[in-house]
C-alpha cells in the first residue's frame, strides 16, 4: 500500500473522518469550558459553608448522568444508525446548554436555583455519555480497522490543539462576558459540530444498525447491555484494562480534575484571569502524547503504553500536589496530560482492535464507565477535603492512585503484553 492509505495521516484523505474530526475537536474544546465555568460559578455563588460540597457536586451530577445513561448509549450505538444517533445528541445539547446559561444569567439561587443547575447537568452528562461511544465506535467504520489506530491518535491531536485555547482563554472569557456569557459561548461548538456530522455521507455497514421490528424496549435493553458485560468479563485484557481506569481514574481524577481549578485558585491562590494559564498546561501535555502517538501510530506495543501512561498519570499527580506552588501545578499537569491522553488512547486501540463490530458500541460504553466512576468519587473526596483540608486529603489520593497502579500492573502481566498486530488484508 502507499504511504497515502498508510500513514499517519492517512485517515485525514476521508471526507467523512475529516468532519468527525472537526466536530470532536470542538467537543474537545467545550469541555473545559464548560465544566471549569460551572465550577467557579457554584464557587462564586454557593454559601461560604457548603460551597466546597456543591462544587463537588457538579461532578456527582456528572457521575450519576454518565452512570444512568452510559450502558443504555452504547446499546443505542449498536442499534441505531450512529450518525443519526449523534445528530439528536447536538440538538439537545444545545437546548441544555441554552438552559444552563439562563440560569447563570437569572442568577437565580437557593434550593431551588441549585437542584435546577444540578438536575441540567445530569441530563447533560448523560447525552454526553451516549456521544461518547457512539463516535468511538464509528470510527472504525468510516476508516476500517487497519487506519483505526491513526484515527484514534488523530481524534486525541485534534482535540488536544483545542483543549489548550479553550483552558487558557476560560477565564479571561469568564472574566469579560461574566459566567453566563462564557457558558452560552458554547452553543456555537455545538452548532457547528451539528452541521459537520450532518455532511458526513456516512453508510452504516454494522447490521445492528438496522432496528429490529417492533419498540425497542427496556428488555432488548436490558439485553443488549448483558451481552457487552459478559464479553468484557470474558475477556481478561480488556476486563483488567477497565478496572485499572476505574481504579486510577476513582483516586485521581477527583482532585486533579473535578477540584483541580478549586485547588489551583484556592490553595495555590491563583487568580481567575490566571488560572486557565496554569491549567492549560494539562492540555498541552495532552497536545504532546497525542502527536507522538500520531506519529507512531502502528505501535504494536499498546498494553506496555497503558502501562506507562498509568504510571506517568500516577507520579504526575504526586508532583501536582506535592509543592503548593503554579510550577508543580504546570509540571504535574504536563505529565497529567500526557499520562491520561498515552493511556486512554492505547486502551481505545487496544479494545477496538479486539472487540467485534456488533458490539463495539457497548463495550466503549463500559469502557467509559470509569469517567462516571471518577466524578462520582468526587462528593466524598470533598467531604472529607472540606473537614481534614484539600492539602491533606490529595497528597494521600496521590500515593493511593500510584499504589493501586503499580499493583494492577504487577498482579495482571497481561495488560502490559497486549499488542495490536494488523493483518495485510485489514
Amino acid at each position: 500500500m502507499s504511504a497515502v492509505t498508510t500513514g499517519a495521516l492517512a485517515p485525514l484523505y476521508h471526507r467523512d473522518f475529516r468532519l468527525l474530526l472537526a466536530g470532536f475537536a470542538i467537543g474537545q474544546m467545550l469541555m473545559p469550558l464548560q465544566f471549569i465555568t460551572q465550577i467557579l460559578w457554584v464557587q462564586a455563588t454557593a454559601p461560604r459553608d457548603i460551597w466546597l460540597i456543591l462544587v463537588a457536586f457538579i461532578a456527582t451530577s456528572r457521575g450519576l448522568g454518565a452512570l444512568t445513561f452510559g450502558l443504555y448509549g452504547g446499546a443505542l450505538a449498536d442499534r441505531f444508525n450512529r450518525q443519526h444517533l449523534l445528530l439528536l445528541i447536538q440538538a439537545l445539547q444545545i437546548l441544555m446548554t441554552l438552559a444552563i446559561a439562563a440560569l447563570m444569567y437569572a442568577e437565580v439561587g437557593g434550593v431551588l436555583g441549585f437542584g435546577l443547575f444540578f438536575l441540567l447537568t445530569f441530563l447533560t452528562s448523560g447525552l454526553q455519555s451516549i456521544d461518547a461511544p457512539t463516535r468511538l465506535a464509528i470510527v472504525p467504520d468510516v476508516l476500517g480497522q487497519q487506519l483505526t489506530p491513526s484515527g484514534i491518535s488523530l481524534n486525541q491531536v485534534s482535540g488536544q490543539i483545542a483543549m489548550p485555547i479553550a483552558m487558557m482563554t476560560t477565564g479571561l472569557m469568564i472574566d469579560q462576558l461574566g459566567f453566563s456569557g462564557a457558558y452560552a459561548a458554547s452553543l456555537v461548538g455545538h452548532l457547528i459540530a451539528l452541521i459537520f456530522i450532518g455532511l458526513m455521507k456516512y453508510s452504516p455497514t454494522h447490521s445492528a444498525s438496522r432496528p429490529a421490528p417492533g419498540p425497542y424496549g427496556f428488555g432488548q435493553i436490558k439485553s443488549d447491555i448483558k451481552v457487552g458485560l459478559q464479553y468484557a468479563r470474558q475477556q481478561p485484557v480488556i476486563l483488567w484494562t477497565i478496572i485499572l481506569l476505574i481504579m486510577m481514574m476513582g483516586f485521581g481524577y477527583p482532585a486533579t480534575a473535578s477540584l483541580g481549578p478549586t485547588w489551583v485558585t484556592t490553595v495555590v491562590g491563583v487568580p481567575i484571569p490566571k488560572m486557565g494559564f496554569i491549567v492549560m498546561f494539562w492540555g498541552i501535555g495532552s497536545l504532546f502524547a497525542a502527536i507522538i502517538l500520531a506519529r507512531f501510530s502502528n505501535m504494536v506495543h499498546r498494553g506496555a503504553l497503558i502501562g506507562f501512561g498509568a504510571v506517568l498519570f500516577a507520579l504526575s499527580f504526586l508532583v501536582f500536589v506535592l509543592g503548593k506552588a503554579e510550577i508543580n501545578v504546570m509540571i504535574g499537569n504536563f505529565g497529567l496530560g500526557a499520562g491520561m491522553t498515552t493511556l486512554m488512547v492505547s486502551s481505545t486501540v487496544l479494545i477496538q482492535h479486539i472487540v467485534p463490530d456488533h458490539i463495539r458500541g457497548r463495550i466503549m460504553s463500559i469502557f467509559q464507565l470509569n469517567m462516571a466512576f471518577a466524578q462520582l468519587m468526587t462528593m466524598p473526596v470533598a467531604l472529607v477535603g472540606q473537614w481534614l483540608g484539600l492539602g491533606i486529603v490529595f497528597p494521600v489520593l496521590a500515593y493511593l492512585t500510584l499504589a493501586v497502579v503499580v499493583i494492577v500492573l504487577l498482579t495482571q502481566p497481561q495488560i502490559m503484553r497486549a499488542k495490536v498486530i494488523q493483518s495485510e488484508s485489514a
